[in-house]
């Protein structure tokens, strides 16, 4: 792994290890499920935290790897924006990491998860705020994958979110309305832009605008919990470590009416 991998991962697997370590409700399913079912969505194989997941379901546990390029071995072909192509009620516990700004409708995304989580599971996604060349809202990067690029569409965020972890929303604020680096500075003016003036009380409005304005979503509460409660929630933000402007959001989420 890179050097933003191993910050990445230490961050997820010790926040997951908290989230257990307070709930227990990863060793709640082991109990309960003869052989728990993990799924890991746009994944290629297992890294730190989904090993931590695994370990926490025990010995008799199945973990799936599911990604639409299929890259890896024994990794199933999937696309998590076509969720209904899935059998329901098919895991105890859903991942996706890494990988949530290219969904491409949050509502049926999030539907058509709850759909396969059974009684008593638990999603866990993390959402990305900014980019690796400059803090930005509108998410502007792009992935290549087999020829093809695709950009950020989504991301998540609350006021809870905000409330909770204002060091982390309050460095990367810094960095969005006056990037550091003379090379992000000058890419930024570039493209028309400008110094920004928002604050942690507008960062949400300015946020979902910028999407809305790249044609990209932003999923907050409202569409959320039409189908999930978030149950823990955790946020970092790497700059200091990476240099990249990536601020992360972890949710650990229970199914409505499960």
């Amino acid at each position: 792994m890179g050097t933003s991998d191993r910050h990445y991962f230490a961050w997820l697997q010790g926040a997951l290890e908290r989230f257990e370590e307070s709930s227990r409700v990863l060793a709640g399913i082991r109990l309960q499920e003869n052989h728990p079912v993990f799924w890991v969505l746009a994944g290629a194989g297992p890294d730190p935290a989904t090993a931590f997941v695994s370990d926490a379901l025990g010995p008799a546990a199945t973990t799936r790897f599911l990604d639409r390029f299929a890259a890896g071995t024994g990794v199933i072909r999937a696309d998590f924006n076509a969720l209904g192509n899935l059998p329901a009620a098919a895991c105890d516990v859903l991942m996706m990491t890494r990988a949530s700004y290219m969904v491409e409708g949050p509502r049926a995304f999030l539907a058509g998860a709850r759909r396969l989580l059974r009684p008593g599971g638990v999603m866990i996604v993390d959402w990305v705020h900014g980019s690796a060349d400059a803090p930005v809202l509108d998410l502007p990067g792009a992935h290549e994958y087999e020829g093809e690029r695709y950009r950020f569409q989504t991301t998540y965020a609350d006021a809870a979110f905000v409330a909770e972890f204002p060091a982390e929303f309050a460095a990367f604020i810094r960095h969005v309305n006056r990037p550091p680096a003379i090379g992000a500075a000058l890419k930024r003016l570039a493209g028309g832009g400008a110094a920004r003036d928002i604050t942690p009380a507008t960062y949400l409005d300015a946020l979902r605008t910028d999407l809305e304005r790249a044609g990209g979503h932003l999923v907050g509460p409202e569409v959320m919990e039409e189908f999930f409660k978030v149950a823990f929630r955790d946020a970092r933000y790497f700059h200091r470590l990476t240099e990249k402007f990536y601020l992360h959001l972890l949710t650990v989420l229970r199914p409505v009416g499960a």
